[in-house]
C-alpha cells in the first residue's frame, strides 16, 4: 500500500469509495471534496495499492476543539488561513475489496505517519463504527465527547457521533 496527496484527477476515484463507504444521507458531495482538495492540497491522502486506489482521508486544520456538532456537520468547507493547531481528520474510507485484511489499520497508520505523528488530532466517529473506533482508540485517540443524533441511519434513524482527540 502506498500513500499520496490527492489532486483534483482523484476526484472520479474519491466519489466511488465515498459511495461504496458510507449511505447517501452522509456521503460528501464531489464540490465539497473538490474544495477540500484545493484549500488543504497536503492533508487529502490518497491511498493505493498495485497501482490501483483503495482510500482516501480527507482532514483540514482548525485551530480549537469543536464545542458544537454544527462545526463538523457534512458538506461543511475548510475555513482559510486557520491556525493548525489541530489536524481534524473528516473522513476516511477504503474500497470493500480492501477491508477484512487489516488494510484500514495499515492506511490509518499511513496517514499519520504521513501527516505526521507529532500533531494534535481530532475526529468523530459514529458510534455504530466500532471497528473504526477501535483502530483510532488503538492508535492513542482518546473519546472527548459525544454529539447525539449526529449521524443519520437507516430507517429514519440517527447515531450520536463521538469526537475523540490525540495529543
Amino acid at each position: 500500500m502506498l500513500v499520496r496527496t490527492a489532486k483534483l484527477s482523484d476526484i472520479n476515484s474519491v466519489m466511488k469509495i465515498e459511495s461504496a463507504g458510507f449511505i447517501p444521507e452522509i456521503q460528501e458531495k464531489e464540490s465539497v471534496f473538490l474544495k477540500r482538495i484545493k484549500l488543504c492540497p497536503q492533508l487529502f491522502l490518497i491511498f493505493e495499492q498495485n497501482g490501483k486506489t483503495a482510500g482516501y482521508l480527507s482532514a483540514e486544520y482548525m485551530n480549537h476543539i469543536p464545542e458544537t456538532a454544527e462545526e463538523l456537520r457534512l458538506g461543511h468547507i475548510p475555513a482559510p488561513d486557520v491556525s493548525k493547531n489541530y489536524i481534524y481528520i473528516s473522513s476516511f474510507s477504503i474500497l470493500p475489496e480492501y477491508r477484512g485484511n487489516g488494510n484500514g489499520k495499515i492506511c490509518w497508520n499511513m496517514a499519520l505517519d504521513y501527516l505526521g505523528r507529532d500533531n494534535k488530532f481530532i475526529l468523530l466517529v459514529n458510534e455504530a463504527w466500532q471497528g473504526a473506533k477501535h483502530i483510532y482508540l488503538q492508535s492513542g485517540f482518546k473519546e472527548l465527547k459525544s454529539f447525539k443524533d449526529f449521524f443519520p441511519a437507516e430507517a429514519n434513524s440517527f447515531t450520536a457521533g463521538t469526537l475523540m482527540i490525540r495529543e
